[in-house]
């Protein structure tokens, strides 16, 4: 989805959960935003406002993946379905 390069890695500082209602006051005031993260669940549709907004911060601030329901290591098999919707 959003791609960075190795040397990006994330500050050593707080970041915060970013939720779009988020978006202009993080515009606004981006000072105290060292890093965004985000579940991946949330934007795995086909775009919309919500990724439009997300690519833009993206080019600003590095961004932590967290994914939710993928359970690895659960007793199941691995939702390929689900990972493939990841990429």
């Amino acid at each position: 989805m959003l791609d960075r390069a190795a040397e990006n890695i994330l500050p050593p500082k707080p970041g915060v959960g970013y939720k779009p209602q988020h978006f202009s006051n993080i515009l606004a005031d981006p000072d105290p935003v060292s890093w965004l993260e985000i579940h991946a669940e949330n934007y795995m549709g086909d775009g919309g406002r919500p990724l439009a907004q997300l690519r833009h911060l993206a080019e600003r601030f590095p961004v932590s993946v967290h994914g939710v329901g993928l359970s690895i290591g659960g007793e199941g098999p691995l939702d390929r379905d689900h990972l493939d919707r990841l990429r």
